[in-house]
Order: structure tokens, then C-alpha cells, then sequence
């Protein structure tokens, strides 16, 4: 929507959801993996316009151009509902800058573009898990683009304060009151090679180097032995296979080392997994990502999307001599999903999905979950699209979870509804209280 020197874009969710057991369910993920791999309809409110002005507008997409785009993110820190702060004892929303960039295209040559700022720096993405993958690395920094080349320079940092759980940033001080904070700078780049005419088949390969400098308090100044220089490295491809028909198929692997093995869960690389080996370095670490998704259309019948994720993070090579007790080494998790949005009338699309789910922390036992939601869903525009929106969505959603899953507290969910129980009077033994969850909601989300 807007002008024509100006846009107004804006993604929204926001719903109500219930429990059998009286308590909050919205925003209590029943997933093991984190974020929404394995099935989203538990998300809680979010609300992301976005706002985009072409300070210079060309007559074609040849022409030069100038934008600017900011986008922000607006949802409550601590649950409740997105706008009712007197029932929520006056908790304020949280707003946020996720872009503030401003871009320069055909610049010197037609086809090469640069930018600076605060930019969603990513491509591939999973609708059905809510999961960028392979190249996500959204953050602040600049770059340029030149037809399928994409270049960037990021940075990230920490404070202090973040310590326990972003250890590779930061290190302790003898002065509380000296806020310490260490900043990685990562290079990026990808490039895309299509072949197949029509078909629109490509591969794309992405490499970063992240780099985090030696950190000390101040001139003449030690470097503590947990303040020492760290790198990192990520190599990645994808390869697109346009199957016709609306159909296709996306196959993803990516490998980062050192203080780029962030990959658990769906992690981004630079979230750096585990605990660091005894020279305070991530020497030795790794991360793996793999990623299958597929679409297939069936007319005006049915469409079908899956997704399977594997993530193998290992900490560094003799973490197991560094690491506090309880911290395991390694950990791997998988998801296989399967959606069908059947058009059963132009307003009116019933969704069924299905996950199995698997996570392992270190030598801990295997935890898994099998989720199915049925979400009867209703479409105004009438259009016959899994893209279609805005939505009004009625959801049930069932989890059964192992043992594992249910004594490790390996989900949101599980946590929220204690349903796990000391067996014999010993804290450090627990049994299940119950291995199922239900999920009763209502969500309206909308893009434009």
C-alpha cells in the first residue's frame, strides 16, 4: 500500500488460545527444537510494519534508484494479550528496529546495488516451520549486490550482562560497574547459478568468516584467558529444482566451525553452541544444517508442503575438561512436517499438519514428540493460495511426548504445564504426570 514514492507494508498475528488445565497456553511452543520448526500455531502475538520510502524513484527497473526502508517489531515480552495492558498489570508492548537501511541501486552500472544500516540479510525460508535457514544473518552492517553475487560485512555484539548465555562474546571483571562488551564481524557472501531455462532449477553457495578480536580492560592489560581471539568459518549450498506446475523442491546443507557452529535447534551461526575448549577458544567446534523443503500443487484440490531438519552441533574438541558439569558437548535434533491446506471452497481452506520431532542433549536420552493440528481456516479474498491472507484461524493442536521429553523439560509447553512429577520425594528423579498436550486457539495474521 501507498503512494507512489512511498509503501506501507505490514505483517501481523494476533489470537487467543486455551489449555485443559486453566492456564496460559498462548505463546507455550509444544516444540522441542525451539522457534517454530516442527509447527507454529502456538506462536504468540507479533506484530512487523514496515515502512519504505524511494527518495530517488527511476521511470524502469533500469533506471537508478535510492530507498529507504525501516521495520519494526511490536509484541509483549512477557505474554499476555498484544493490547490490554490493564489485565496485564500495565506491561507496556515492546517496539524494536528489526531494518533501518538505506540502499543505492543500479549504481555505477546497471544491476550493482549497495546498502548500510540495519537489514534482513537472508533468502531461504520454510513458511510452514517460520524457519530462515542456510543464510540468515539479518543484522547491521552494509553491503552490495551485483545481479546473482551478494556481498556483506556484519557485525555482532554483546554485553557483559549476556554471559551465561553468550559466553564466546564476553568476559568477567573485577568492577561490576565496567559494562564489557566484544563485537564479531562477519564477511558474507553467496552467489546464485541458474541453469535450466524454464524450469528456473539454480544452486546457490554461501561462505562466511567470522572473526571476534582479542578483549582486554584496557592499555597494558592483559587479555583474559577467556577474552582470547576466535574465528569461524561457514561453507553452505542449496540447490532449487523447479518440478513445473507450481511444483518444487529446495535441498540445503551447511557446515560452520569454531565460533560459527551455531546450528542447534535452527540456530543462526553466529550463536555460538557450547562451552569453549581449555584454552578459552572454539578450536575444534562445528555445526551441522541440513534442510529439505518441497511444495506440490494438486490443481485447485490441494496444496501439500513438507519440511525435514537435521542440526549436529559438537563444542570444542576438549570441551569435556572445560565445561561445568551438566553442560553437555553435543547435541542433534531432527523434525519431519507435512502440511495440506485443502481448498475445500474459495473462502474456506482447512489446514492438517503433522510433525515427529527429536532432540538429544549430549548422552542424555532421546526426547520426541508427535504433534497434529487440524486448523479449519477461513479466506475472504477468496484467492486459492497457501499465501493467501488475511487468515481467520480456529486451531487444535495434540503433542505426545516420550519420557525423555517430559523429564528434560524439553519444551515451552512441558515447562508451562509442569507435567512432570518428582517420583519418590529426590528432585533428581522425575517421572511423566502426563505425556500429552492440547492446544485450543484463535488467530487472525495478515500481510500486505
Amino acid at each position: 500500500m501507498g503512494s507512489e514514492n512511498f509503501e506501507w507494508h505490514w505483517y501481523s498475528r494476533l489470537g487467543m488460545a486455551w489449555s485443559l488445565y486453566g492456564q496460559k497456553a498462548q505463546g507455550q511452543s509444544m516444540n522441542l527444537l525451539g522457534f517454530g520448526i516442527g509447527g507454529r500455531y502456538e506462536e504468540d502475538d507479533y506484530s512487523e510494519p514496515s515502512f519504505v520510502a524511494h527518495v530517488v524513484k527511476g521511470a524502469t527497473p533500469q533506471d537508478f534508484f535510492v530507498k529507504s526502508e525501516m521495520t519494526f517489531a511490536i509484541w509483549r515480552q512477557w505474554g499476555g494479550q498484544f493490547m490490554n495492558p490493564s489485565s496485564n498489570d500495565g506491561q507496556a508492548i515492546t517496539l524494536q528496529f528489526n531494518q533501518a537501511y538505506i540502499e543505492a541501486g543500479n549504481f555505477i552500472v546497471p544491476g550493482l546495488s549497495v546498502w548500510g544500516g540495519a537489514r534482513f540479510f537472508r533468502e531461504q525460508y520454510a513458511p510452514i516451520g517460520d524457519y530462515f535457514y542456510l543464510d540468515d544473518l539479518s543484522g547491521q552492517g552494509g553491503g552490495i549486490t551485483y545481479e546473482n553475487l551478494k556481498l556483506a560485512i556484519l557485525g555482532y555484539r554483546r554485553s557483559s550482562a549476556d554471559q551465561a548465555s553468550f559466553p564466546v562474546y564476553n568476559f568477567p571483571t573485577d568492577d561490576p560497574q565496567v559494562g564489557l562488551e566484544r563485537f564479531r564481524t562477519i564477511f558474507a557472501g553467496n552467489y546464485k547459478f541458474e541453469f535450466g531455462g524454464e524450469a528456473k532449477h539454480h544452486v546457490k553457495v554461501h561462505g562466511e568468516f567470522h572473526v571476534l578480536p582479542a578483549a582486554k580492560q584496557g592499555p597494558e592489560i592483559a587479555v583474559p584467558d577467556n577474552g582470547k581471539a576466535d574465528f569461524g568459518g561457514v561453507i553452505g549450498a542449496k540447490l532449487h529444482l523447479g518440478l513445473g506446475q507450481g511444483n518444487w523442491s529446495d535441498t540445503s546443507v551447511r557446515f560452520g566451525t569454531g565460533i560459527a557452529n551455531g546450528a542447534a535447534g535452527g540456530a543462526k551461526t553466529y550463536q555460538t553452541w557450547g562451552a569453549p575448549n581449555d584454552e578459552g577458544t572454539y578450536s575444534g567446534s562445528f555445526g551441522v544444517e541440513a534442510v529439505e523443503h518441497v511444495g506440490f500443487r494438486i490443481g485447485d484440490v490441494v496444496a501439500l508442503e513438507g519440511l525435514g531438519t537435521f542440526h549436529f552441533t559438537k563444542a570444542a574438541i576438549d570441551a569435556d575438561g572445560a565445561a561445568a558439569a551438566g553442560v553437555p558437548d553435543k547435541q542433534f535434533d531432527f523434525s519431519v512436517q507435512a502440511n495440506a491446506a485443502i481448498f475445500a471452497h474459495k473462502i474456506f481452506h482447512p489446514v492438517i499438519e503433522a510433525s515427529f520431532q527429536g532432540r538429544k542433549d549430549g548422552d542424555a536420552d532421546l526426547g520426541t514428540a508427535i504433534k497434529l493440528s487440524v486448523v479449519p481456516t477461513l479466506v475472504p479474498t477468496g484467492e486459492l493460495s497457501t499465501g493467501a491472507r488475511p487468515h481467520f484461524k480456529l486451531i487444535y493442536t495434540a503433542a505426545i511426548y516420550n519420557e525423555a521429553a517430559v523429564q528434560q523439560n524439553m519444551s515451552p509447553y512441558i515447562r508451562a504445564f509442569n507435567l512432570r512429577d518428582e517420583a519418590d520425594g529426590n528432585p533428581a528423579n522425575f517421572r511423566a504426570r502426563s505425556t500429552v498436550g492440547h492446544y485450543i486457539g484463535a488467530r487472525t495474521d495478515w500481510y500486505f
